[in-house]
């Protein structure tokens, strides 16, 4: 048995969870956590609510709300979608003002202390607003691919751009054009750790695109990364003058205090010192606009802290577009978790999900497709699985090694873990137990069934067509 901590991305409380974010890394990492269960390892899956997000403030300012209550208010309403979704998580708390996350924060400060160094850098501000361009109040071109992105992460490219040599850079607050100011900061010489990285990353299977990401960035030794942003939001750090420390160098310090806080809360299920340790396994699920600050910052963190869990797994996804347009939460381009599970079941949902997810490229979401899915390609399957033969299996016959539980087994594995291409094979699998003999389709339902459950928890579990029409 191996213990594994399986991690998701934060969202930002500034609003509801949609289904891009359900096909993103939240649905793939409850797959993940069910597979690892039924081989009998011990797995705590967590996230946590990113509080000092900048994005926060900018929309919670829009609402004329506090920006702390519209966060508590939208971390209740995001693990109720969790819930819904039947995404289940072992700890989900909030970090604002909580001691185990700034606790956390102040122990990778340490860990990486020795690179880091006070510089003058030039940013953009908006000499109308007095905002500053790190991230949520500016936007522009990515000086690395020319897409609109902010100062902090490109979603187009993931890069993280130099503000620098941005251009256009405009106010989200009053549209004015920005001009660069200097400030003092704290900047991070992590490059001078990339070929230690490179060689981690080389032993560890990862979908392709973040390989060739890795190959570009990781390049570079002289990389450096202002982790201050004076001005801007982040949690204030003392040892800074009051600075606060961006929400992007914080993410491994959420992983660890939401672990921590768990374990302190439920004391069976072991001591924080035996899981965040060198011998439990992480595994990340995270947008592919995230890997900068996960694949790289958070690499570099893990390899300074030689106490802690070692460089894991990253898998990445693309977006999910509505009817070819972006999720937007700001410009209501959704659809939202909570509404289309009072309309379907939750198993066709987390299927037809799967089915899309965009996990080498982005895909397309189509309510319309679905609704047709659903009646076609949903109904029939879910009765399959509530089916059972009346025949007796003949002695010996078996689906064991059946090519398509061998595809679905290799893409469970985590060095290929694919929950696209588990999708794809139930759905072939039912097509094949459905044309085989009588005297075959017992055993072929049961086998069913059971690639079914890390997928469609509901259906999965099912044992007999009482069992499914009790609660249908």
């Amino acid at each position: 048995m191996t213990r594994y901590i399986i991690t998701v991305t934060p969202p930002t409380p500034n609003g509801d969870l949609h289904l891009g974010h359900l096909a993103g890394p939240f649905l793939s990492a409850d797959v993940c956590r069910r597979v690892l269960l039924e081989q009998g390892h011990d797995v705590i899956m967590v996230c946590y609510s990113d509080d000092y997000q900048s994005y926060l403030p900018r929309k919670a300012g829009a609402l004329d709300r506090n920006s702390a209550d519209y966060a508590a208010l939208m971390h209740r309403a995001i693990k109720l979608s969790c819930e819904l979704a039947e995404v289940s998580f072992d700890h989900f708390p909030g970090t604002k003002d909580n001691i185990w996350f700034r606790n956390s924060v102040e122990h990778y400060l340490n860990c990486v202390e020795e690179d880091l160094s006070e510089e003058q850098m030039c940013i953009p501000r908006c000499p109308k607003c007095q905002k500053w361009g790190h991230e949520a109040w500016g936007r522009g071109a990515c000086n690395m691919c020319g897409a609109s992105s902010d100062a902090s992460q490109c979603e187009n490219c993931a890069a993280k751009p130099d503000p620098q040599k941005m251009t256009e850079m405009c106010c989200i607050n009053c549209g004015e054009a920005m001009e660069m100011a200097h400030q003092d900061a704290m900047v991070w010489a992590l490059g001078r750790h990339f070929e230690a990285i490179a060689q981690k990353h080389a032993t560890r299977g990862m979908r392709e695109n973040l390989r060739t990401y890795l190959a570009s960035w990781l390049n570079d030794t002289k990389d450096r990364w202002q982790i201050t942003r004076p001005g801007d939001a982040g949690l204030p750090m003392e040892r800074y003058s009051g600075d606060p420390v961006h929400t992007w160098f914080m993410g491994l310090s959420g992983y660890r205090a939401a672990i921590q806080e768990f374990l302190n809360q439920n004391p069976q299920r072991g001591s924080f010192e035996d899981w965040w340790s060198p011998h439990t396994e992480v595994v990340h699920f995270l947008g592919f606009d995230c890997s900068y600050s996960h694949a790289i910052g958070y690499a570099v963190q893990q390899h300074c802290d030689p106490n802690g869990p070692q460089v894991g797994r990253f898998l990445t996804n693309h977006f999910l577009k509505l009817d070819g347009d972006d999720f937007s939460t700001s410009r209501g381009n959704a659809v939202w978790i909570k509404d289309l599970t009072g309309l379907y079941p939750i198993d066709s949902i987390r299927l037809f999900t799967l089915l899309h997810a965009p996990e080498a490229k982005s895909e397309n979401f189509s309510l319309t497709e679905y609704k047709r899915w659903h009646h076609e390609s949903f109904l029939p399957l879910r009765n399959i699985m509530m089916s059972e033969s009346e025949a007796t299996d003949p002695k010996g016959s078996t689906w064991e090694d059946h090519p398509i539980i061998v595809a679905y087994r290799q893409a469970a594995q985590l060095d290929s873990f694919s929950p696209r291409l588990m999708a794809e094979m139930v759905m072939e699998f039912a097509s094949e137990v459905y044309a085989s003999l009588p005297t075959q389709r017992e055993s072929g339902y049961r086998a069913l069934r059971e690639l079914a459950k890390p997928l469609m928890p509901t259906l999965g579990s099912m044992v007999s067509k009482d069992n499914v029409n009790e609660s249908a």
